[in-house]
């Protein structure tokens, strides 16, 4: 667990990579097919023109979801860049929102947890609701739906048997 103190680390300018096995992130393993592999994450800190401390991070990886149409496994390539301006207060950070509606705030926390910090970040970027484009089980879908005789047919010949 990589953990830092947020303001200090932006005030210092400093940088940090790592990777986090997909199977440590338990608040995502739920919404993925295979907790394998692992994304990579980046993170830059600094100070803003308003001397605000702000951490820029990024999210890199490859996720097997979870299909919302067959449920099978459907892959998804992970990439999510923010930057987070840092606060003492609930009130700034609400003030500052209110006046950049592009700007997203957190507050400064002396524990921040860097992996916690990632898996909020994946959970923010995920799709709502992930299908394949051709799910593998459309053609038999198709083809069940096309050998099923269709019920208005054999209303059409009761039709034709009456007329004769």
């Amino acid at each position: 667990m990589t953990v830092i103190h947020s303001a200090e680390f932006a005030q210092e300018g400093r940088e940090l990579k790592g990777s986090i096995p997909l199977s440590q992130l338990s608040r995502l393993s739920d919404l993925l097919a295979n907790t394998s592999g692992e994304v990579a994450w980046h993170i830059e800190s600094g100070m803003d023109e308003l001397q605000r401390p702000w951490l820029y991070l990024e999210v890199k990886g490859s996720l097997q979801l979870i299909c919302q149409r067959c449920l099978s496994a459907a892959p998804w390539q992970l990439h999510a860049e923010t930057v987070l301006t840092q606060f003492a207060t609930e009130e700034q950070i609400d003030d500052a929102e209110a006046h950049d509606e592009d700007l997203e705030g957190i507050l400064i926390d002396p524990e921040l947890d860097i992996e916690a910090l990632v898996e909020d970040e994946i959970l923010l970027a995920l799709p709502v609701a992930l299908t394949h484009d051709v799910c593998g089980g459309d053609d038999a879908l198709a083809k069940l739906a096309s050998d099923k005789p269709n019920p208005f047919a054999a209303l059409a010949q009761l039709k034709t048997r009456k007329a004769e």
